[in-house]
Protein backbone atom coordinates (compact mmCIF):
# COMPACT_ATOMS: atom_id res chain seq x y z
CA UNK A 1 0.00 0.00 0.00
CA UNK A 2 3.27 2.58 1.08
CA UNK A 3 4.47 1.48 -2.38
CA UNK A 4 1.39 2.40 -4.05
CA UNK A 5 1.01 5.45 -2.56
CA UNK A 6 4.83 6.61 -3.00
CA UNK A 7 4.15 5.41 -7.06
CA UNK A 8 1.21 8.22 -7.12
CA UNK A 9 3.25 10.65 -5.61
CA UNK A 10 5.62 10.26 -7.57
CA UNK A 11 3.12 10.12 -10.84
CA UNK A 12 1.57 13.29 -10.08
CA UNK A 13 4.81 15.39 -9.21
CA UNK A 14 6.63 14.20 -12.44
CA UNK A 15 2.77 15.43 -14.19
CA UNK A 16 2.85 18.43 -12.17
CA UNK A 17 6.76 19.56 -13.27
CA UNK A 18 5.55 18.09 -17.26
CA UNK A 19 2.67 20.97 -16.99
CA UNK A 20 5.60 23.48 -15.54
CA UNK A 21 8.15 23.08 -17.88
CA UNK A 22 5.38 23.25 -20.70
CA UNK A 23 3.93 26.36 -18.98
CA UNK A 24 7.61 28.16 -18.77
CA UNK A 25 8.32 27.17 -22.19
CA UNK A 26 5.65 29.09 -23.42
CA UNK A 27 7.21 32.10 -22.08
CA UNK A 28 9.68 32.33 -24.77
CA UNK A 29 8.98 33.63 -28.65
CA UNK A 30 10.52 30.14 -29.86
CA UNK A 31 8.22 27.69 -28.03
CA UNK A 32 6.81 26.47 -31.57
CA UNK A 33 5.97 22.98 -30.85
CA UNK A 34 4.00 23.90 -27.38
CA UNK A 35 2.37 26.72 -29.44
CA UNK A 36 1.13 24.66 -32.38
CA UNK A 37 -0.07 21.94 -29.83
CA UNK A 38 -2.29 24.95 -28.54
CA UNK A 39 -3.06 25.85 -31.59
CA UNK A 40 -4.77 22.24 -32.78
CA UNK A 41 -6.66 22.29 -29.26
CA UNK A 42 -7.99 25.48 -29.76
CA UNK A 43 -9.19 25.50 -33.41
CA UNK A 44 -11.21 22.19 -32.13
CA UNK A 45 -12.45 23.96 -28.81
CA UNK A 46 -13.35 27.28 -31.44
CA UNK A 47 -15.31 24.83 -33.86
CA UNK A 48 -17.38 23.27 -30.97
CA UNK A 49 -18.37 26.51 -29.80
CA UNK A 50 -19.53 27.87 -33.26
CA UNK A 51 -21.40 24.35 -33.93
CA UNK A 52 -23.13 25.05 -30.95
CA UNK A 53 -24.03 28.12 -31.80
CA UNK A 54 -25.19 27.62 -35.26
CA UNK A 55 -27.33 25.17 -33.82
CA UNK A 56 -29.19 27.32 -31.71
CA UNK A 57 -30.90 29.35 -33.93
CA UNK A 58 -30.36 27.00 -37.48
CA UNK A 59 -32.83 24.11 -36.10
CA UNK A 60 -35.17 26.25 -34.66
CA UNK A 61 -35.47 28.84 -38.09
CA UNK A 62 -35.90 25.59 -40.61
CA UNK A 63 -38.26 24.36 -38.33
CA UNK A 64 -39.82 27.47 -38.19
CA UNK A 65 -39.41 29.15 -41.23
CA UNK A 66 -42.16 28.59 -44.15
CA UNK A 67 -39.31 27.73 -46.68
CA UNK A 68 -37.78 25.57 -44.70
CA UNK A 69 -34.39 26.85 -44.25
CA UNK A 70 -32.59 29.52 -41.78
CA UNK A 71 -32.99 32.15 -44.24
CA UNK A 72 -36.04 32.14 -45.94
CA UNK A 73 -37.82 35.30 -43.87
CA UNK A 74 -38.74 36.45 -46.86
CA UNK A 75 -41.12 33.69 -46.75
CA UNK A 76 -42.92 35.39 -43.70
CA UNK A 77 -46.29 37.30 -43.93
CA UNK A 78 -45.84 40.89 -43.91
CA UNK A 79 -47.11 41.24 -40.74
CA UNK A 80 -43.79 39.45 -38.96
CA UNK A 81 -41.64 41.39 -41.47
CA UNK A 82 -42.33 44.26 -38.82
CA UNK A 83 -43.11 42.50 -35.89
CA UNK A 84 -40.35 40.12 -35.65
CA UNK A 85 -37.47 42.26 -35.27
CA UNK A 86 -39.66 44.81 -32.54
CA UNK A 87 -40.42 41.20 -30.34
CA UNK A 88 -36.56 40.49 -30.61
CA UNK A 89 -35.21 43.77 -29.76
CA UNK A 90 -37.61 43.78 -27.17
CA UNK A 91 -36.21 40.21 -25.66
CA UNK A 92 -32.37 41.08 -26.62
CA UNK A 93 -33.04 43.97 -24.70
CA UNK A 94 -34.47 42.67 -21.18
CA UNK A 95 -31.55 40.06 -21.49
CA UNK A 96 -28.99 42.34 -21.83
CA UNK A 97 -30.75 44.18 -18.82
CA UNK A 98 -29.43 41.10 -16.73
CA UNK A 99 -26.11 42.42 -17.32
CA UNK A 100 -23.58 45.28 -16.51
CA UNK A 101 -22.41 47.77 -19.24
CA UNK A 102 -18.88 46.15 -19.00
CA UNK A 103 -20.50 42.52 -19.25
CA UNK A 104 -22.71 44.03 -22.34
CA UNK A 105 -19.47 44.61 -24.71
CA UNK A 106 -19.53 41.76 -27.43
CA UNK A 107 -17.89 40.93 -31.08
CA UNK A 108 -15.05 41.85 -33.06
CA UNK A 109 -14.30 45.39 -30.94
CA UNK A 110 -14.42 43.87 -27.69
CA UNK A 111 -12.21 40.61 -28.94
CA UNK A 112 -9.79 43.71 -29.89
CA UNK A 113 -10.09 45.77 -26.69
CA UNK A 114 -9.11 42.93 -24.58
CA UNK A 115 -6.41 41.69 -26.63
CA UNK A 116 -5.09 45.44 -26.61
CA UNK A 117 -5.69 46.40 -22.74
CA UNK A 118 -6.03 42.85 -21.20
CA UNK A 119 -3.65 40.51 -22.44
CA UNK A 120 -6.56 38.67 -24.21
CA UNK A 121 -8.31 37.71 -20.99
CA UNK A 122 -11.59 37.50 -21.78
CA UNK A 123 -14.50 37.12 -19.17
CA UNK A 124 -17.16 34.59 -19.39
CA UNK A 125 -20.17 36.85 -18.94
CA UNK A 126 -19.23 38.78 -22.35
CA UNK A 127 -19.28 35.47 -24.05
CA UNK A 128 -22.27 34.31 -22.68
CA UNK A 129 -24.28 37.46 -23.52
CA UNK A 130 -22.50 37.16 -26.79
CA UNK A 131 -23.88 33.46 -27.46
CA UNK A 132 -26.89 34.06 -26.28
CA UNK A 133 -27.60 37.80 -27.67
CA UNK A 134 -26.66 36.74 -31.22
CA UNK A 135 -28.61 33.76 -31.49
CA UNK A 136 -31.67 36.08 -30.61
CA UNK A 137 -30.35 38.56 -32.89
CA UNK A 138 -30.57 35.91 -35.69
CA UNK A 139 -33.85 33.90 -34.57
CA UNK A 140 -35.56 37.68 -34.99
CA UNK A 141 -34.22 38.50 -37.91
CA UNK A 142 -31.79 41.30 -37.24
CA UNK A 143 -29.92 42.67 -39.69
CA UNK A 144 -26.69 41.19 -38.55
CA UNK A 145 -24.39 38.22 -39.38
CA UNK A 146 -23.11 35.52 -37.30
CA UNK A 147 -19.75 35.74 -38.05
CA UNK A 148 -18.90 38.85 -35.60
CA UNK A 149 -20.48 36.48 -32.40
CA UNK A 150 -18.27 33.72 -33.92
CA UNK A 151 -15.40 35.76 -33.64
CA UNK A 152 -15.72 36.41 -29.68
CA UNK A 153 -16.69 32.98 -29.11
CA UNK A 154 -14.00 31.26 -31.24
CA UNK A 155 -11.58 33.96 -28.99
CA UNK A 156 -13.16 33.57 -26.00
CA UNK A 157 -12.61 29.74 -26.25
CA UNK A 158 -9.22 30.28 -26.76
CA UNK A 159 -8.88 32.81 -23.47
CA UNK A 160 -10.40 30.40 -21.50
CA UNK A 161 -8.09 27.49 -22.11
CA UNK A 162 -5.23 29.88 -21.43
CA UNK A 163 -6.79 30.82 -18.10
CA UNK A 164 -7.81 27.14 -16.63
CA UNK A 165 -3.85 26.00 -17.25
CA UNK A 166 -2.72 29.02 -16.16
CA UNK A 167 -0.57 29.92 -19.22
CA UNK A 168 1.70 32.98 -19.87
CA UNK A 169 -0.31 35.86 -21.03
CA UNK A 170 1.92 36.10 -24.71
CA UNK A 171 0.19 32.43 -24.93
CA UNK A 172 -3.21 33.94 -24.04
CA UNK A 173 -2.83 36.53 -26.84
CA UNK A 174 -1.96 33.97 -29.44
CA UNK A 175 -4.81 31.77 -28.43
CA UNK A 176 -7.20 34.38 -29.18
CA UNK A 177 -5.78 35.04 -32.60
CA UNK A 178 -6.13 30.98 -32.98
CA UNK A 179 -9.87 30.87 -32.00
CA UNK A 180 -10.98 34.23 -33.91
CA UNK A 181 -9.30 32.38 -36.87
CA UNK A 182 -10.93 28.63 -35.86
CA UNK A 183 -14.03 30.56 -35.87
CA UNK A 184 -14.25 32.41 -39.16
CA UNK A 185 -12.89 29.25 -40.66
CA UNK A 186 -15.89 27.14 -39.38
CA UNK A 187 -18.48 30.11 -40.03
CA UNK A 188 -17.30 30.37 -43.89
CA UNK A 189 -15.63 27.17 -44.69
CA UNK A 190 -12.71 29.73 -45.21
CA UNK A 191 -9.57 28.29 -43.56
CA UNK A 192 -7.21 30.94 -45.06
CA UNK A 193 -9.11 33.38 -44.81
CA UNK A 194 -9.42 32.68 -40.82
CA UNK A 195 -5.87 32.84 -40.51
CA UNK A 196 -5.37 36.05 -42.45
CA UNK A 197 -8.22 37.63 -40.71
CA UNK A 198 -6.92 37.04 -36.99
CA UNK A 199 -3.53 37.92 -38.01
CA UNK A 200 -4.40 41.41 -39.84
CA UNK A 201 -7.32 42.40 -37.96
CA UNK A 202 -7.14 41.13 -34.53
CA UNK A 203 -3.45 40.51 -34.21
CA UNK A 204 -1.60 43.31 -35.79
CA UNK A 205 0.98 41.07 -37.06
CA UNK A 206 2.63 38.06 -38.97
CA UNK A 207 5.02 36.35 -37.78
CA UNK A 208 6.30 32.78 -38.04
CA UNK A 209 5.41 31.96 -34.00
CA UNK A 210 2.18 33.79 -34.54
CA UNK A 211 1.33 32.21 -37.94
CA UNK A 212 1.58 28.45 -37.34
CA UNK A 213 -0.14 27.89 -34.29
CA UNK A 214 -2.91 29.79 -36.47
CA UNK A 215 -3.09 27.48 -39.23
CA UNK A 216 -3.13 24.70 -37.49
CA UNK A 217 -6.22 26.06 -35.36
CA UNK A 218 -7.68 27.48 -38.60
CA UNK A 219 -7.45 24.04 -40.48
CA UNK A 220 -8.56 21.96 -36.95
CA UNK A 221 -11.37 23.73 -37.15
CA UNK A 222 -12.29 23.40 -40.70
CA UNK A 223 -11.96 19.80 -40.63
CA UNK A 224 -14.11 19.47 -37.45
CA UNK A 225 -17.20 21.61 -39.02
CA UNK A 226 -16.90 19.69 -42.29
CA UNK A 227 -16.98 16.66 -40.68
CA UNK A 228 -20.22 17.35 -38.79
CA UNK A 229 -21.69 19.81 -41.51
CA UNK A 230 -20.12 18.46 -44.28
CA UNK A 231 -17.61 20.66 -46.70
CA UNK A 232 -20.51 23.26 -47.60
CA UNK A 233 -20.02 26.64 -48.73
CA UNK A 234 -21.54 29.74 -47.37
CA UNK A 235 -22.90 29.85 -51.27
CA UNK A 236 -21.78 28.61 -54.49
CA UNK A 237 -20.59 31.06 -56.97
CA UNK A 238 -21.01 30.21 -60.58
CA UNK A 239 -17.63 30.54 -62.66
CA UNK A 240 -17.40 34.07 -64.03
CA UNK A 241 -14.57 36.33 -65.66
CA UNK A 242 -14.06 39.35 -67.22
CA UNK A 243 -15.15 39.59 -70.60
CA UNK A 244 -13.84 42.59 -71.82
CA UNK A 245 -10.72 45.00 -70.64
CA UNK A 246 -12.16 47.63 -70.99
CA UNK A 247 -13.87 47.52 -68.44
CA UNK A 248 -11.19 48.03 -65.86
CA UNK A 249 -11.29 51.70 -65.85
CA UNK A 250 -14.54 51.40 -64.67
CA UNK A 251 -14.36 48.78 -62.22
CA UNK A 252 -11.73 51.00 -60.73
CA UNK A 253 -14.25 53.84 -60.79
CA UNK A 254 -17.13 51.55 -58.92
CA UNK A 255 -14.07 51.35 -55.90
CA UNK A 256 -14.32 54.61 -55.24
CA UNK A 257 -18.01 54.02 -54.82
CA UNK A 258 -18.00 51.20 -52.85
CA UNK A 259 -15.07 52.60 -50.47
CA UNK A 260 -17.81 56.05 -50.26
CA UNK A 261 -20.48 53.53 -48.82
CA UNK A 262 -18.16 51.76 -46.83
CA UNK A 263 -17.13 54.79 -45.56
CA UNK A 264 -20.92 56.04 -45.58
CA UNK A 265 -21.43 52.37 -43.31
CA UNK A 266 -18.83 53.24 -40.94
CA UNK A 267 -19.76 56.86 -39.97
CA UNK A 268 -23.64 55.67 -39.60
CA UNK A 269 -22.59 52.73 -37.24
CA UNK A 270 -19.79 54.72 -35.32
CA UNK A 271 -22.77 57.95 -35.04
CA UNK A 272 -24.91 55.59 -32.61
CA UNK A 273 -22.25 55.71 -30.05
CA UNK A 274 -23.95 58.83 -28.89
CA UNK A 275 -26.78 56.77 -27.71
CA UNK A 276 -24.95 54.32 -25.57
CA UNK A 277 -25.69 56.07 -22.49
CA UNK A 278 -29.40 55.57 -23.39
CA UNK A 279 -30.83 52.71 -21.41
CA UNK A 280 -30.54 49.21 -22.92
CA UNK A 281 -34.12 48.32 -23.62
CA UNK A 282 -34.50 51.47 -25.46
CA UNK A 283 -32.12 50.95 -28.09
CA UNK A 284 -32.47 47.51 -28.50
CA UNK A 285 -36.13 48.23 -29.34
CA UNK A 286 -35.22 51.59 -31.32
CA UNK A 287 -32.82 49.23 -33.66
CA UNK A 288 -35.87 46.20 -33.86
CA UNK A 289 -38.35 48.73 -34.57
CA UNK A 290 -35.95 50.64 -37.38
CA UNK A 291 -35.08 47.09 -38.97
CA UNK A 292 -38.37 46.15 -38.73
CA UNK A 293 -39.87 49.18 -40.72
CA UNK A 294 -37.58 48.91 -43.62
CA UNK A 295 -38.31 45.11 -43.54
CA UNK A 296 -41.51 45.84 -44.43
CA UNK A 297 -40.99 46.96 -47.77
CA UNK A 298 -37.53 45.27 -48.33
CA UNK A 299 -37.87 42.12 -46.40
CA UNK A 300 -34.62 40.36 -47.90
CA UNK A 301 -32.52 42.38 -45.16
CA UNK A 302 -33.73 40.15 -42.66
CA UNK A 303 -31.44 37.77 -41.70
CA UNK A 304 -27.78 37.03 -42.37
CA UNK A 305 -28.27 37.44 -46.34
CA UNK A 306 -26.63 34.77 -48.02
CA UNK A 307 -29.29 33.80 -50.02
CA UNK A 308 -29.25 37.62 -51.47
CA UNK A 309 -25.81 37.28 -51.81
CA UNK A 310 -26.48 34.19 -54.15
CA UNK A 311 -29.74 35.84 -55.70
CA UNK A 312 -27.28 39.06 -56.53
CA UNK A 313 -24.58 37.00 -58.07
CA UNK A 314 -26.85 35.10 -60.44
CA UNK A 315 -28.77 37.92 -61.71
CA UNK A 316 -32.11 36.86 -60.17
CA UNK A 317 -32.49 40.52 -58.73
CA UNK A 318 -33.61 43.57 -60.55
CA UNK A 319 -31.74 46.65 -60.05
CA UNK A 320 -34.32 48.81 -57.85
CA UNK A 321 -34.18 45.91 -55.41
CA UNK A 322 -30.41 45.31 -55.69
CA UNK A 323 -29.75 49.42 -54.98
CA UNK A 324 -32.68 49.39 -52.15
CA UNK A 325 -31.48 46.29 -50.80
CA UNK A 326 -27.76 47.10 -50.57
CA UNK A 327 -28.64 50.85 -49.11
CA UNK A 328 -31.64 48.90 -46.45
CA UNK A 329 -28.84 46.64 -45.34
CA UNK A 330 -26.03 49.32 -45.19
CA UNK A 331 -28.68 51.26 -42.83
CA UNK A 332 -29.96 48.35 -40.65
CA UNK A 333 -26.66 46.99 -39.74
CA UNK A 334 -24.97 50.11 -38.78
CA UNK A 335 -28.04 51.13 -36.65
CA UNK A 336 -28.88 48.18 -34.80
CA UNK A 337 -24.87 47.38 -33.90
CA UNK A 338 -24.32 50.81 -33.80
CA UNK A 339 -27.03 51.02 -30.59
CA UNK A 340 -25.33 47.75 -29.12
CA UNK A 341 -26.82 45.04 -30.19
CA UNK A 342 -24.98 41.72 -30.22
CA UNK A 343 -24.64 41.05 -33.71
CA UNK A 344 -22.13 40.85 -36.35
CA UNK A 345 -21.15 43.12 -39.55
CA UNK A 346 -18.72 41.20 -42.07
CA UNK A 347 -21.60 39.25 -43.30
CA UNK A 348 -23.63 42.08 -44.32
CA UNK A 349 -20.76 43.76 -45.67
CA UNK A 350 -20.67 41.04 -47.89
CA UNK A 351 -24.53 41.76 -48.58
CA UNK A 352 -24.09 45.02 -49.33
CA UNK A 353 -21.06 44.75 -51.70
CA UNK A 354 -22.97 42.07 -53.54
CA UNK A 355 -25.80 43.89 -54.12
CA UNK A 356 -24.12 47.21 -54.69
CA UNK A 357 -21.80 45.30 -57.34
CA UNK A 358 -24.27 43.61 -59.08
CA UNK A 359 -26.38 46.78 -59.32
CA UNK A 360 -23.12 48.77 -60.97
CA UNK A 361 -22.82 45.71 -63.32
CA UNK A 362 -25.98 46.23 -64.73
CA UNK A 363 -24.92 49.62 -65.53
CA UNK A 364 -22.35 48.68 -67.09
CA UNK A 365 -24.13 47.20 -69.79
CA UNK A 366 -25.51 50.94 -70.60
CA UNK A 367 -21.79 52.74 -70.25
CA UNK A 368 -19.46 49.90 -72.50
CA UNK A 369 -20.03 49.92 -75.90
CA UNK A 370 -19.52 46.14 -76.41
CA UNK A 371 -19.61 42.93 -74.40
CA UNK A 372 -19.36 43.34 -70.92
CA UNK A 373 -19.27 40.98 -67.69
CA UNK A 374 -22.18 39.35 -66.37
CA UNK A 375 -24.28 41.39 -62.95
CA UNK A 376 -22.67 38.46 -60.81
CA UNK A 377 -19.07 38.69 -61.75
CA UNK A 378 -19.91 42.77 -60.27
CA UNK A 379 -21.27 41.48 -57.50
CA UNK A 380 -18.66 39.40 -56.66
CA UNK A 381 -16.07 42.00 -57.18
CA UNK A 382 -18.45 44.31 -54.82
CA UNK A 383 -18.39 41.83 -51.95
CA UNK A 384 -14.46 41.60 -51.75
CA UNK A 385 -14.60 45.53 -52.08
CA UNK A 386 -16.97 45.98 -49.15
CA UNK A 387 -15.31 43.92 -46.92
CA UNK A 388 -11.82 45.44 -47.20
CA UNK A 389 -12.81 48.70 -46.97
CA UNK A 390 -15.12 48.15 -44.18
CA UNK A 391 -12.95 45.74 -42.05
CA UNK A 392 -9.84 47.94 -43.53
CA UNK A 393 -8.12 44.25 -44.23
CA UNK A 394 -7.49 43.99 -48.00
CA UNK A 395 -5.37 40.71 -47.79
CA UNK A 396 -8.26 38.94 -45.43
CA UNK A 397 -10.68 40.19 -48.67
CA UNK A 398 -8.68 38.86 -51.31
CA UNK A 399 -8.05 35.33 -49.83
CA UNK A 400 -12.28 35.46 -48.72
CA UNK A 401 -13.17 36.18 -52.20
CA UNK A 402 -10.69 33.27 -53.78
CA UNK A 403 -12.34 30.93 -51.26
CA UNK A 404 -16.24 32.06 -51.26
CA UNK A 405 -16.35 32.00 -55.05
CA UNK A 406 -13.32 29.54 -56.42
CA UNK A 407 -13.39 31.56 -59.23
CA UNK A 408 -9.36 32.13 -59.62
CA UNK A 409 -10.37 34.48 -63.09
CA UNK A 410 -11.87 37.27 -60.31
CA UNK A 411 -8.08 37.96 -58.28
CA UNK A 412 -6.97 40.52 -60.89
CA UNK A 413 -10.20 42.46 -61.06
CA UNK A 414 -10.78 41.68 -56.95
CA UNK A 415 -7.42 43.13 -56.17
CA UNK A 416 -7.74 46.27 -58.09
CA UNK A 417 -11.23 47.16 -56.93
CA UNK A 418 -10.32 45.73 -52.89
CA UNK A 419 -7.42 48.14 -53.40
CA UNK A 420 -9.10 51.22 -54.36
CA UNK A 421 -12.21 50.89 -52.41
CA UNK A 422 -10.06 50.71 -49.41
CA UNK A 423 -7.60 53.43 -50.12
CA UNK A 424 -10.61 55.67 -51.11
CA UNK A 425 -12.54 54.54 -47.75
CA UNK A 426 -9.45 54.92 -45.23
CA UNK A 427 -7.77 58.35 -47.16
CA UNK A 428 -10.74 59.82 -49.40
CA UNK A 429 -13.15 59.55 -46.14
CA UNK A 430 -11.41 59.34 -44.07
CA UNK A 431 -12.43 56.17 -42.05
CA UNK A 432 -10.58 53.54 -40.38
CA UNK A 433 -11.86 49.78 -39.87
CA UNK A 434 -15.18 50.12 -38.34
CA UNK A 435 -13.73 48.17 -35.35
CA UNK A 436 -10.60 51.03 -34.69
CA UNK A 437 -13.58 53.65 -34.95
CA UNK A 438 -15.79 51.93 -32.65
CA UNK A 439 -12.77 51.95 -30.26
CA UNK A 440 -11.80 55.29 -30.52
CA UNK A 441 -15.66 56.45 -29.59
CA UNK A 442 -14.95 54.46 -26.21
CA UNK A 443 -11.94 56.84 -25.68
CA UNK A 444 -9.04 54.02 -26.62
CA UNK A 445 -6.50 52.98 -29.06
CA UNK A 446 -5.84 50.09 -30.91
CA UNK A 447 -1.78 50.85 -32.58
CA UNK A 448 0.74 48.71 -31.86
CA UNK A 449 4.59 49.43 -32.33
CA UNK A 450 7.34 46.77 -32.98
CA UNK A 451 8.90 46.93 -29.43
CA UNK A 452 5.15 46.81 -27.66
CA UNK A 453 4.91 43.71 -30.49
CA UNK A 454 8.23 41.94 -29.03
CA UNK A 455 7.71 42.02 -25.59
CA UNK A 456 4.45 41.34 -25.99
CA UNK A 457 5.70 38.18 -27.63
CA UNK A 458 7.86 37.29 -24.45
CA UNK A 459 7.08 36.06 -20.58
CA UNK A 460 8.96 37.12 -17.87
CA UNK A 461 9.55 33.53 -17.17
CA UNK A 462 11.83 33.89 -20.51
CA UNK A 463 14.37 36.70 -18.78
CA UNK A 464 14.14 35.44 -15.16
CA UNK A 465 17.09 35.15 -13.00
CA UNK A 466 15.44 31.73 -10.82
CA UNK A 467 19.37 31.10 -9.13
CA UNK A 468 17.91 32.71 -6.12
CA UNK A 469 18.37 31.89 -2.21
CA UNK A 470 16.16 33.73 0.47
CA UNK A 471 18.37 34.66 3.59
CA UNK A 472 17.63 37.04 6.91
CA UNK A 473 19.92 39.71 7.06
CA UNK A 474 22.71 38.07 9.11
CA UNK A 475 22.70 34.99 7.76
CA UNK A 476 26.61 35.35 6.35
CA UNK A 477 27.47 31.84 6.22
CA UNK A 478 23.90 31.18 4.40
CA UNK A 479 24.95 33.10 1.88
CA UNK A 480 28.60 31.88 1.10
CA UNK A 481 26.72 28.67 0.95
CA UNK A 482 24.58 29.82 -1.70
CA UNK A 483 27.32 31.13 -3.60
CA UNK A 484 29.00 28.00 -3.51
CA UNK A 485 25.50 26.60 -4.94
CA UNK A 486 25.55 28.70 -7.60
CA UNK A 487 22.82 31.23 -6.54
CA UNK A 488 23.51 34.67 -7.65
CA UNK A 489 20.79 36.20 -6.13
CA UNK A 490 19.95 37.04 -2.71
CA UNK A 491 16.47 37.54 -1.30
CA UNK A 492 17.18 39.36 1.91
CA UNK A 493 13.92 38.94 4.22
CA UNK A 494 13.00 40.81 7.90
CA UNK A 495 12.66 38.33 10.81
CA UNK A 496 9.91 40.14 11.76
CA UNK A 497 6.98 39.90 8.94
CA UNK A 498 9.34 37.12 7.12
CA UNK A 499 8.67 39.50 3.71
CA UNK A 500 11.95 40.76 1.35
CA UNK A 501 13.06 43.95 2.31
CA UNK A 502 15.88 43.81 -0.09
CA UNK A 503 17.64 42.33 -3.34
CA UNK A 504 21.24 41.16 -3.51
CA UNK A 505 23.54 40.18 -6.56
CA UNK A 506 26.51 38.37 -5.47
CA UNK A 507 28.91 41.08 -6.89
CA UNK A 508 27.06 43.61 -4.55
CA UNK A 509 28.59 41.99 -1.00
CA UNK A 510 31.97 42.41 0.17
CA UNK A 511 32.31 40.38 2.81
CA UNK A 512 34.85 41.02 5.86
CA UNK A 513 35.67 39.50 8.83
CA UNK A 514 33.66 42.29 11.40
CA UNK A 515 30.62 42.23 8.51
CA UNK A 516 27.50 40.97 10.71
CA UNK A 517 25.23 41.96 8.47
CA UNK A 518 24.54 41.49 4.58
CA UNK A 519 23.14 45.04 3.75
CA UNK A 520 26.27 46.27 5.99
CA UNK A 521 28.65 44.04 3.11
CA UNK A 522 26.16 45.68 0.05
CA UNK A 523 27.16 48.42 -2.34
CA UNK A 524 23.66 49.70 -3.18
CA UNK A 525 21.47 47.17 -2.11
CA UNK A 526 18.28 47.19 -3.98
CA UNK A 527 14.86 47.81 -1.84
CA UNK A 528 12.97 49.87 -5.63
CA UNK A 529 11.21 46.17 -6.42
CA UNK A 530 7.73 44.99 -6.81
CA UNK A 531 5.95 41.22 -7.53
CA UNK A 532 5.07 40.45 -10.92
CA UNK A 533 2.67 37.16 -11.92
CA UNK A 534 4.74 34.53 -14.11
CA UNK A 535 2.10 34.89 -16.82
CA UNK A 536 2.98 38.39 -17.64
CA UNK A 537 4.29 39.60 -20.93
CA UNK A 538 7.60 41.49 -20.80
CA UNK A 539 5.23 44.61 -21.70
CA UNK A 540 3.50 43.71 -18.55
CA UNK A 541 6.65 43.92 -16.48
CA UNK A 542 8.14 47.11 -17.97
CA UNK A 543 4.84 49.28 -17.80
CA UNK A 544 4.97 47.96 -14.40
CA UNK A 545 8.64 49.58 -13.78
CA UNK A 546 7.60 52.62 -15.24
CA UNK A 547 4.69 52.98 -13.33
CA UNK A 548 6.54 52.52 -9.75
CA UNK A 549 10.24 53.00 -10.86
CA UNK A 550 11.24 49.77 -10.30
CA UNK A 551 14.51 48.28 -10.87
CA UNK A 552 13.81 44.56 -9.91
CA UNK A 553 10.65 42.58 -10.41
CA UNK A 554 10.14 39.61 -7.71
CA UNK A 555 8.45 36.63 -10.00
CA UNK A 556 5.78 34.86 -8.64
CA UNK A 557 4.62 31.41 -9.45
CA UNK A 558 0.53 30.83 -9.59
CA UNK A 559 0.94 29.78 -5.93
CA UNK A 560 2.26 33.06 -5.01
CA UNK A 561 5.79 31.22 -4.49
CA UNK A 562 8.83 33.34 -5.68
CA UNK A 563 10.63 32.03 -8.64
CA UNK A 564 13.03 34.19 -9.63
CA UNK A 565 14.24 38.01 -10.04
CA UNK A 566 14.07 39.96 -13.19
CA UNK A 567 16.05 43.48 -13.54
CA UNK A 568 14.03 46.34 -15.42
CA UNK A 569 17.40 47.33 -17.26
CA UNK A 570 17.52 43.41 -18.72
CA UNK A 571 13.65 43.83 -20.29
CA UNK A 572 15.14 47.25 -21.51
CA UNK A 573 18.15 45.40 -23.32
CA UNK A 574 16.27 42.54 -24.64
CA UNK A 575 13.53 45.82 -26.46
CA UNK A 576 16.43 47.70 -27.79
CA UNK A 577 18.39 44.29 -28.96
CA UNK A 578 14.89 43.21 -30.64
Amino acid sequence: MTNTKQIRKSRLKQTSFGVSHFRRRLAHNDALLQNSILGLVTGAAAALVIIAFRSLFEIPLGHLLPGGTAESFESLTPFWYFFLPVIGGLIIGLWLMLFTPENRKTGVTHVMDRMAYHQGKMPFKNALVQFIGGALGVLTGQSGGREGPAVHLGAGAGSQIGRIFHLPNNSLRLLVGCGTAGAIAASFNTPMAGVIFAMEVVMLEYSIIGFTPVIIASVSATLLHNTLYGAEMAFMAPEMSMVNMQEMPLILGYGVILGAMAALFTKTLTSMHHFSAQPVLIRMLVAGTFTGTLAYFVPQVMGMGSDSILMAIQGQYAIGLLIALALAKLFTTATSVGLGMPIGVIGPTLVMGACAGSALGYISTFVIDGPTSSAGFYAMLGMGAMMSAVLQAPLAAIIALMELTHNPSIILPGMATIIIANISSRYVFKQDSVFVELLRKQGLDYQSNPISQALNHQGVVSLMHDDISHHYDNDIRGYQAAIARGCNWLLIKNQEHDKVDYILHAHQILVEDSTTSLIGAAQHPTHTFGLCSCKSTLKEAWDLCKEHDYTQLLITDIDGSIMGVLPAQEILQYAQKD
